[in-house]
């Protein structure tokens, strides 16, 4: 998304459209598609690739009583 706020980002983007799929995707397909994700659809690269006990989070900014531990990190 942020692909599309500058004239040649957006021509950039059109360009590898067509030359990767042949066609332009609009927004609402490529948001259509990442909401399509699931946990339920991807347990194997799910499970390869996040594993709780390598994961490291960053939070930025006023915490207000935020607190994150290792449980709430399983993939």
């Amino acid at each position: 998304m942020l692909s599309l706020e500058s004239t040649s980002s957006r021509m950039s983007n059109l360009a590898r459209q067509e030359l990767y799929f042949g066609r332009f995707y609009s927004l609402d397909e490529i948001l259509a598609g990442i909401e399509a994700v699931t946990k339920r659809r991807t347990p194997v690269p799910r499970q390869r690739y996040f594993q709780a006990t390598q994961i490291a989070v960053t939070v930025l900014g006023p915490l207000n009583g935020f607190t994150l531990d290792r449980s709430r990190l399983a993939c």
